[in-house]
């Protein structure tokens, strides 16, 4: 049995790592973040899991005690900790609009959760009030017996099988996470499908090089084609104003390549003026700095181009 919770726990360890990366994938992230309680529920959730998941493993791997105050501690953590583990993965799939319904199994965990250590004074069950016990005696890391009276019923005695409760919780609970793994995974598809032969790369021709060394020549004092200079500033403008739509588009521009772009854009900017005579201020040597800046930063953003499209077309 724990051998079997013990694969059961691996396969939900992959489900929760398939989660995390969707979330935290930018063109998803962009999206998400517009809304911060649905982001905030995600993440709740998400750790809550994985916390009553340490929780359930230290329970199996740990010396049962031999106090009997900390028996009890053990049982109520470990019976809580699976009642709150079912409400975080419901939770998370509502969070991504999916509509998860407990199973009949989950359901009777949180009956016994709830007659042994929620509500045992006083329990009420389809109008009927029921008064529980757990035996003392019966305390063990594998479970106990719980004693339920209520007026007009005898007596009943019940074996609570932890082990056996946390096997079945576990099953469903992968169930419910490949579930939500499953329809992130089908989106993140359809997404890459959508624009994976449109290469980000090719925004950037190859003539971009004849570009910048016509500007280069523009800058000079001397030349008398400031104008033709000006027109391939122009053009190295217009290329990166599709790539930064062509990432919108795409949910791949974050908030730090929207500051780089935005360095970028001035840079051109400031090129732009002093190529149009409408920048007195600024010197030669400055035009050439700025020349210098857009030139090289040009490298980093192929570079993230061509991460995009790799990842575009990879696994589709």
């Amino acid at each position: 049995m724990i051998n079997h919770i013990n694969e059961i726990l691996e396969r939900i360890g992959s489900a929760e790592e398939s989660v995390r990366s969707y979330i935290n994938t930018t063109r998803y992230q962009t999206d998400l973040l517009k809304n911060l309680d649905t982001w905030n529920q995600i993440c709740s959730s998400l750790d809550t899991i994985g916390d009553t998941i340490f929780s359930i493993e230290d329970y199996l791997s740990s010396e049962y005690p031999e106090n009997t105050g900390l028996k009890y501690i053990f049982t109520y953590g470990i019976l809580q900790s699976l009642f709150i583990q079912q409400d975080a993965v419901k939770n998370l799939a509502e969070a991504f609009e999916l509509d998860i319904t407990l199973s009949d199994k989950l359901r009777n965990i949180r009956l016994l959760r709830n007659a042994s250590i929620g509500h045992p004074t006083k329990n009420k069950v389809k109008k009927v009030i029921y008064f529980n016990y757990i035996s003392r005696p019966t305390l063990s890391k594998n479970g106990f017996t719980l004693l339920r009276s209520s007026q007009g019923n005898r007596d009943e005695f019940i074996d609570v099988n932890i082990i056996s409760i946390i096997s079945d919780q576990l099953t469903e609970i992968e169930k419910s996470y490949e579930l939500i793994a499953s329809k992130l995974e089908v989106a993140d598809k359809l997404h890459r499908e959508k624009h994976k032969n449109q290469l980000v790369a090719d925004i950037f021709h190859s003539s971009i090089g004849y570009l910048f060394s016509k500007v280069s020549e523009a800058i000079n004092s001397s030349t008398q084609n400031q104008s033709f200079g000006l027109s391939m500033l122009q053009s190295i403008d217009k290329m990166y104003k599709e790539f930064e739509s062509t990432l919108k588009a795409r949910n791949e521009l974050n908030e730090y390549l929207e500051y780089d772009l935005k360095e970028y854009q001035y840079a051109i900017n400031e090129l732009d003026s002093y190529l149009s005579g409408e920048h007195d201020n600024m010197t030669e040597t400055s035009a050439r700095i700025y020349l210098f800046y857009i030139r090289e930063q040009h490298l980093h953003f192929v570079e993230i181009a061509n991460e995009i499209d790799e990842e575009y077309n990879k696994k589709v």
